[in-house]
């Protein structure tokens, strides 16, 4: 016999011995074969076998003398009693617990997002949910990588992607616009863009994902303007791309909520306004809300509420 076929053999044995024992604690609580089978909702045979086979589980040793009226536990049924009406109390303890926390936000939470995102929007998030529910614990996993939520015990993922994983659970959060922007000091003699192609004639700050994005594709009028952009520097967080281009350093592709308040201020500007840079769905990933603890679902519709709110700008 297997190694696999051993665990499935004890699995089974100590599945019936749980089932023959809760039987037995239930004939002896009743008083008859008759009323445990009713209690139970099986018949009056089966409740028979079931103890007689205990009995010869146990060796032969007989736990109840049998009349035409009445039950009487044996000395070792008496002992064995016991026994089996702690079990069955204690596994009743345990499901009336989990039932009972079942309807409780609490334990630890694992979430994973893209870091500037996260920086951004999803701290804040972090911090409301748990000021809500004061049980619970969120471990917050800033990375740019594609994380394998089964093998990295991560309970909810943001991705910012046009390519969702399709055997994962996808819920909606709007969508990510890049902007083209720049210092005001760094158009000091030098002409503003007017067109996409202009960007040719620019030193452009570069972003790795992971290699140089160096494609820059701008939409105007239902037409794609491609454009191979130069730059002598990339750097593969948003907030290391950020300082060149505040210094004035060069033209840069980012994420609209990334530099919204330096664009309000005047510290940035935008260029081609009238041209879309690249718009990427957001999501929440994870794995089938109605198989997840209470903690998992109510941060799910937690951060759809929250987050989609600020994907919409309201």
């Amino acid at each position: 016999m297997g190694q696999e076929s051993t665990r499935c053999f004890r699995m089974r044995t100590v599945m019936d011995d749980y089932t023959q024992m809760a039987i037995f604690s239930e004939v002896v609580e009743q008083g008859s074969f008759t009323a445990a089978a009713e209690r139970l909702g099986v018949s009056k045979s089966f409740v028979s076998k079931q103890v007689s086979l205990l009995e010869s589980r146990l060796g032969g040793v007989k736990l109840l003398r049998r009349t035409t009226r009445r039950l009487k536990l044996t000395e070792e049924g008496a002992k064995f009693f016991d026994y089996c009406r702690r079990m069955v109390e204690t596994a009743q303890e345990g499901v009336q617990l989990l039932q009972s926390r079942s309807h409780e936000v609490s334990g630890p939470l694992r979430v994973s997002a893209p870091i500037t995102y996260g920086q951004t929007f999803l701290t804040e998030v972090v911090e409301s949910f748990c000021d809500l529910y004061r049980e619970v614990r969120v471990d917050l996993l800033l990375d740019n990588r594609r994380v394998d939520l089964l093998a990295e015990n991560i309970d909810v993922a943001i991705r910012i992607t046009e390519s969702p994983p399709q055997t994962l659970f996808l819920t909606p959060l709007g969508v990510m616009e890049d902007v083209i922007c720049c210092a005001p000091s760094y158009l000091s003699g030098r002409e503003v863009p007017t067109k996409p192609s202009d960007l040719e004639d620019h030193e452009c700050l570069l972003y790795l994902n992971p290699e140089r994005l160096v494609r820059w594709a701008l939409r105007k009028e239902r037409r794609v303007h491609t454009v191979q952009v130069r730059g002598r520097t990339a750097y593969n967080y948003h907030s290391a791309l950020l300082k060149p281009l505040l210094a004035g350093q060069g033209v840069a592709k980012l994420p609209q909520y990334f530099v919204a308040a330096y664009l309000r201020t005047g510290r940035l500007v935008r260029l081609l306004a009238t041209y879309e840079a690249d718009q990427i769905p957001i999501y929440l990933v994870h794995h089938d809300p109605a198989g997840q603890p209470p903690r998992v679902r109510e941060f799910i519709d937690f951060c759809r509420r929250q987050l989609t709110r600020v994907a919409s700008g309201s």
